[in-house]
């Protein structure tokens, strides 16, 4: 019997027949009525128990249909009054009520007669039984039920079951798990093809709710889940075999190991589907995918199966000839101003990508040889396809391959530069894709190389000869090209270069246009003062497009216009883009104020614009800056959209770039990530501008630190407007110690404000690229402080923050360590280490910043890290290892003498580290006793005692070999700071300082040199036996570092006196021939010697 009364079940009944009204008056004002009269209280329990009972039990389908889909939607609704986002309705209403609606629903889902209403019902069900709104004990029959019907002999009962499971797998508790298995593998060998692809994507949620250690019980399934996939094969049945296919991605990606046994079936499979051209494009582009994914998650499995990479290069090779179907010449293709490509040759695109995908995994070693078995071949074909699809396969294994592939650039050139004169265009365009991919992937080596080659091939398509999308796709590898090269690989080419660009600013297809002006900004930007010779023909040029009114389809032209003038401006300087500096402000300015749309992109390139006159300008650009900064601040102070969706608002924003959506507890939250993008940019530039402008743009300092930044902080929904807004602080504060000092009022409450802020966050905030980006803030802002300018409480609070994130790396650390997983491969952990080296890295960096303002008053704050760098220095964790001891030697260099009180806790294990066979390990432990030597007396007998280790480390064989050299520079200076500070308790010094000359010279370490050579220069005063007897060896140190930059200004006259004074102690004849030894380096013996 219903608890509903029968007048609220009468207005109820009349309620929903009006929201199922085809009539829009009617339907509107019914949903209006079920907003503000049955959305809250005692009324939205009818609703809801009413809807599930109408659902079940209502003679017309249609209106039991509807029941089920808005019972479904009102019970997963936020309520009207919720204190958490994840709350729904069904959760929050009374107890009794959502008793009688378990009941309802499975009686109904028993014994209805229609698969389309029992659907419906299953999804329903599955709402209410997590464990919010049904915890456990409250509706015990529902799994037997459940387990019951997926036995049932009526399918639609079957397929149902399974459904609910797919959405509430944590229905299945421990004790059922037995007894479930049976289920799945009768579900996989259904004959009904809804039921095996039900049960498959049942099994997979099911399975990303286990405990990884009862993974081995379930593993026997996956043979039978495999079985299903030749049937749907053989019998055409395109739509089960991707669906199936996209639940395997799910479950490889949870345990691709345990598909090891059947990896070579699972191959041969999806090659077969993959390469069925009758087949639907979604069935093959999932077995692409279903590959792809083993080589991401399982790469090293993918590298030992041989025929993982051949088939993959095979059937991405065959792929990527699907272009231009029907449409041999490609004329449809060339005549199309969309240059996204990927909607209309779905498999081609799913090519590229799965073989630049599997390419970054599996890298040179495993793909190159497979990948060039095919491409010499194929570039020689008569079919033009064939000859793309090489040139594009090289386009997206490039990065992945450049391991190997960039010692054979000559040999692929030799391969690709022909195909730029092919006769078909989609080739020429291919052959131009490869080059701007290789110029990108092989930088700096390939410019430097093989410029004279790529150069001539690229100009010679920017010409009428070439179709419109050849012209465009050319000019846009000029811009990899370019980005990597100097001025005077370019010079040579810039005449013929810029001659055939402006020929094609006449294009009559503005896409061309807009990718010339892009290229010529990057030429410029590259090519710096060697452009000035092109600067007068081109600058009226943009600045008379500026003057243009061009209608909205150009706004990007005018965008790119602006683009290209400034970077021009910067590339040829201040004084000779004098004559043009007002005119192109006016314009930009007119553009400002001219009210632009939002969506107008010419907004965004006149922000990059503005800040590049900045830069060109310097404290000139000031009084434009009012003018400026207000659309910047205004996109910089904006808030996070947030929406909760309703469930049928989803898909739409899903399909919108400028929204992400995030599922959080069966809720969808979309964030317009589009709007925190332009936030991010605003701060950057921002950024720019205190950093150009330095005092003067103090007057926006408070707002911008206050109102932006610090809020910016609580973004947790961008991980980039954090970190952006961090840096910003820094840069902040620096123009208030250039406006009023560093130990200011201002300067200091500013201070205090930036370091409450970030030290809190630094606290609680789990990615570890966004705390690098504050700690590297909290440096940056120290470094600027005045001495001493931090209090007790910021030191205390400095030194919790470091410590507790220093324990959260090193807990990570160990847990990778640990993870001996016969499931997965730990893929993603050389991602997770590097992080967390570059966090310990910048932790350190934040420890010396404070010891170095704040000397020995950190020793108090100290103590707190005392437990974790102690942890540290023994670890067998090298980068663990390191980062502690280069903080031991920061406490000993900064703390003075009173570090001493932790010299029985540090010092043993520096002394051990000393002869690590580790390098990086090495360098640390002789820099730390290197400077506990300068603490006098409380360190001596530690320091002596090290000599006898630093010198035999020094004196290995290999100790100069590329790995050791900065190691055994820093020993060198080790033994020079001993022997300076404590000579007098040193035994048989004389000796020693013999022998240590002998270790000369210090060439790669600038510091350990600076120290190094400005002792040397003290024995030389001296007239000390150890330089008076080897005057060949002094002087051919002092030569080599002065040759190699690695001594400079008042150290380097200092030597260079103290060494001139030592030639004169010997012969005129023994001068000359020791000066005469040097050759290459008369320029330097001249500058400093004569």
């Amino acid at each position: 019997m219903s608890l509903i009364p029968a007048d609220a079940q009468a207005s109820l009944a009349q309620l929903v027949t009006y929201l199922a009204s085809a009539d829009n008056e009617l339907r509107s004002k019914a949903e209006q009525t079920l907003d503000s009269k049955w959305s809250s209280g005692k009324e939205i329990e009818m609703l809801l128990l009413y809807l599930a009972e109408a659902a079940c039990t209502s003679t017309d389908q249609t209106i039991q249909a509807f029941c089920a889909v808005l019972f479904r939607r009102v019970a997963i609704k936020s309520p009207k009054e919720w204190s958490n986002v994840t709350d729904r309705t069904i959760d929050v209403i009374s107890e009794p009520v959502r008793q009688q609606i378990r009941s309802t629903l499975l009686n109904g889902f028993l014994s209805v007669k229609s698969k389309q209403i029992r659907h419906k019902l299953a999804d329903a069900i599955s709402e209410v039984a997590k464990e919010d709104s049904s915890p456990a004990g409250t509706w015990n029959e529902l799994l037997p039920s459940l387990i019951e019907a997926a036995r049932h002999s009526d399918a639609s009962y079957r397929e149902s079951a399974f459904r609910v499971f797919s959405n509430a797998p944590e229905l299945i508790g421990k004790e059922y798990h037995e007894a479930i298995l049976p289920v799945f593998n009768a579900g996989f060998a259904d004959e009904d093809d809804d039921v095996c692809v039900a049960a498959c994507t049942a099994f997979v949620a099911f399975f990303r709710e286990l405990p990884r250690k009862t993974y081995a019980s379930h593993a026997p399934l996956l043979p039978n889940l495999m079985n299903s996939l030749p049937r749907f094969l053989q019998n055409g049945k395109d739509f089960a075999l991707s669906s199936i296919l996209a639940s395997l991605i799910d479950l490889v990606e949870l345990a691709p190991k345990m598909f090891k046994d059947m990896f070579p079936t699972i191959i041969e499979f999806c090659a077969a589907v993959a390469r069925n051209k009758d087949l639907d494009s979604s069935a093959r582009m999932g077995a692409l995918e279903l590959l792809t994914t083993f080589s991401e998650v399982s790469p090293a499995m993918c590298k030992r199966t041989p025929t993982f990479t051949n088939t993959m290069v095979e059937i991405t090779l065959l792929m990527l000839t699907e272009v231009c179907i029907d449409d041999d010449d490609a004329a449809e293709w060339n005549n199309s101003s969309d240059l996204d490509d990927g909607e209309l040759e779905p498999e081609y695109d799913a090519a590229r990508q799965a073989l630049d995908r599997v390419s970054l995994k599996l890298n040179g070693m495993a793909i190159a040889t497979p990948l060039f078995n095919y491409l010499p071949m194929l570039i020689s074909s008569d079919d033009w396809r064939q000859r793309q699809a090489a040139l594009m396969a090289l386009s997206s294994a490039a990065e992945g391959c450049s391991d190997v592939l960039i010692a054979e650039i000559p040999r692929i050139l030799d391969l690709v530069l022909p195909t730029l004169q092919d006769d078909h265009p989609r080739v020429q365009y291919a052959s131009c894709n490869a080059l701007g991919q290789m110029s990108t992937d092989f930088s700096d080596v390939i410019q430097r190389t093989e410029g004279n080659r790529i150069l001539p091939g690229l100009i010679s398509k920017l010409t009428n000869k070439s179709v419109p999308r050849v012209q465009a796709h050319a000019a846009a590898a000029l811009v990899n090209f370019s980005e990597a090269a100097t001025k005077d690989v370019l010079e040579p080419y810039l005449d013929d270069l810029l001659t055939n660009l402006l020929g094609l600013l006449q294009s009559p297809k503005r896409y061309v246009q807009e990718q010339v002006l892009t290229t010529i900004a990057i030429i410029a930007d590259a090519a710096e003062t060697k452009f000035i010779k092109y600067y007068d023909t081109l600058m009226p040029l943009l600045t008379d497009v500026l003057k243009t009114d061009m209608g909205t389809e150009n706004r990007m032209l005018k965008g790119k216009c602006i683009e290209c003038a400034t970077l021009i401006a910067l590339a040829v300087g201040k004084e000779k883009f004098a004559p043009h500096c007002q005119e192109l402000i006016q314009l930009l300015g007119s553009l400002q104020e001219s009210s632009l749309e939002e969506d107008d992109p010419v907004k965004s390139y006149l922000e990059q614009g503005w800040s590049r006159i900045c830069r060109l300008m310097g404290s000139d650009f000031l009084p434009y800056l009012p003018a400026v900064l207000p659309p910047l601040l205004t996109a910089a102070k904006v808030a996070q959209d947030l929406a909760l969706l309703e469930e049928e608002d989803v898909e739409e924003f899903r399909n919108n770039d400028e929204w992400d959506v995030i599922s959080i507890s069966g809720k969808n939250i979309a964030v317009h990530m589009a709007s925190l993008d332009s936030k991010v940019v605003a701060l950057d530039l921002l950024r720019t501008y205190a950093v150009q402008l330095k005092g003067a743009f103090n007057p926006w300092v408070k707002e911008i630190v206050t109102d932006i930044c610090i809020p910016a902080l609580d973004f947790f929904m961008h991980d980039g407007v954090r970190g952006a807004a961090a840096l910003t602080l820094a840069a902040m504060l620096r123009c208030s110690v250039y406006a009023t000092g560093s130990e200011s009022n201002d300067t200091l409450q500013l201070w205090r404000l930036i370091s409450d802020k970030l030290i809190v966050v630094s606290e609680s905030d789990p990615v570890s690229e966004i705390l690098v980006a504050y700690y590297s803030s909290l440096v940056e802002c120290i470094n600027v402080l005045g001495p001493n300018s931090l209090e007790e409480s910021q030191l205390q609070a400095l030194a919790e923050s470091i410590n507790s994130n220093l324990m959260r790396i090193y807990a990570r650390l160990k847990s990778f360590e640990k993870d001996e997983n016969e499931y997965t491969e730990d893929v993603d952990v050389e991602d997770e280490e590097y992080s967390d080296e570059e966090l310990l890295d910048e932790s350190h960096s934040l420890i010396t910043a404070i010891f170095k303002n704040a000397k020995s008053h950190f020793l108090k704050a100290f103590q707190e890290l005392t437990p974790t760098i102690a942890t540290f220095i023994k670890d067998e964790n090298i980068n663990v290892k390191v980062c502690g001891l280069w903080i031991v030697s920061d406490l000993v260099e900064y703390g003075g003498s009173e570090s001493a009180a932790w010299k029985d806790i540090f010092m043993s294990t520096v002394a051990e580290s000393l002869n690590s066979a580790h390098a990086s390990v090495r360098h640390a432990a002789f820099h730390a006793v290197g400077v506990a030597s300068q603490n006098g007396n409380v360190y001596s007998d530690f320091c002596i005692a090290c000599l006898e280790p630093i010198f035999k480390m020094a004196s290995i064989p290999d100790a100069r070999a590329d790995e050791n050299a900065v190691a055994t520079e820093n020993a060198v200076a080790a033994i020079a700071k001993i022997c300076h500070h404590m000579g007098a308790s040193v035994p048989n010094l004389d000796v020693l300082l013999q022998q240590w000359v002998c270790l000369l010279p210090v060439v790669q370490d600038d510091e350990a040199a600076a120290y190094v050579y400005t002792f040397l220069s003290e024995l030389v005063r001296n007239r000390h036996p150890s330089v008076v007897h080897q005057v060949p060896k002094v002087f051919d140190s002092v030569v080599q570092a002065l040759a190699q930059g690695s001594i400079a200004g008042e150290t380097a006259e200092r030597v260079s006196v103290a060494t001139r004074e030592l030639l004169g102690s010997i012969s005129q004849a023994d001068a000359n021939a020791l000066l005469s030894k040097y050759p290459s380096d008369m320029g330097i013996i001249k500058k400093w010697f004569s």
